[in-house]
């Protein structure tokens, strides 16, 4: 689905030039859901601007869905293949009624009526706000004018999401709305995620985590052997979910812990098993 290889990236900054990526390799099958972590500067962001074309690199090559990002004659295939969602609900939104808003980039492509109708109405079903089809997107709640931006790319029937940190401006609530509706859509409909995330409890919930450190890919395995790393993933300036450091600090306190936790009722069912033993 994804493939970057020896991509090199820079920018001119007061004159001189600020490297992000040097030679840089990656690959992202089709139907995976990968977290991508980074410390601030770490080109996590970067990284995501470059699957569809905002950026292109500057040596190298970042092909999606088989297609060259470089190619210019494919670049609205590509962004029907791929779609990207940021951080500020508002800053997506362009219509004053939700469905409209949906419709935006299908007009855009001369979809027909009927086919638009039905591609808007299971877009937002899909992350379930069809019940707001008619409202006024500035009334919603951040976590569900993340919903509508994500129903627009739906509505484009995209193979692949990516997401550059979707939740950074919600509450907990908003955050729980859409990573859950970010799974489903992995889960029952195949869809490519690409998450860029500093929230290490959604990182939990994808199948693959790559952490980024300096322009370079530092670790790149399963949410279960990296985020027990804790001293690693602290070098590297970056948290772990808080149910994995709570019983790290237990085991390093010298109490009979099992570490590795990831969620909550993984650290629960740890340290009853430590009382257990105590007992």
């Amino acid at each position: 689905m994804i493939k970057a290889e020896n991509l090199s990236f820079s920018y001119e900054s007061e004159g001189a030039e600020v490297k992000v990526f040097e030679n840089l390799n990656i690959e992202i099958e089709d139907g995976e859901f990968v977290a991508v972590l980074g410390h601030n500067g770490s080109g996590k962001s970067t990284f995501a601007k470059h699957l569809n074309a905002i950026l292109l690199p500057k040596s190298g090559r970042v092909t999606v869905c088989g297609i060259d990002t470089a190619d210019e004659s494919r670049l609205l295939e590509l962004r029907k293949n791929v779609g990207m969602v940021f951080q500020n609900p508002d800053n997506q939104i362009v219509a004053t009624v939700v469905e409209e808003d949906v419709a935006f980039g299908l007009e855009n492509l001369g979809v027909p009526r009927d086919e638009m109708r039905r591609r808007v109405d299971e877009a937002l079903k899909t992350v379930r706000m069809y019940g707001y089809r008619k409202h006024a997107p500035h009334l919603l709640s951040g976590g569900q004018k993340q919903r509508v931006a994500i129903a627009g790319i739906l509505a484009m029937e995209p193979r692949c999401i990516v997401l550059d940190e979707p939740t950074a401006m919600l509450d907990p609530i908003g955050r729980d709305e859409v990573m859950e509706t970010v799974r489903r859509l992995n889960r029952e409909k195949g869809i490519t995620i690409v998450l860029i995330t500093h929230y290490m409890d959604e990182a939990v919930k994808a199948g693959r985590c790559v952490v980024m450190d300096k322009g370079r890919i530092v670790m790149d395995d399963s949410p279960a052997n990296i985020f027990p790393k804790v001293e690693e993933m602290r070098a590297l300036g970056l948290d772990v979910p808080q149910a994995t450091e709570l019983v790290w600090e237990l085991k390093h306190r010298g109490l009979d812990v099992e570490t590795g936790a990831l969620r909550s009722a993984g650290a629960i069912e740890a340290i009853v098993k430590m009382c257990e033993k105590i007992k």
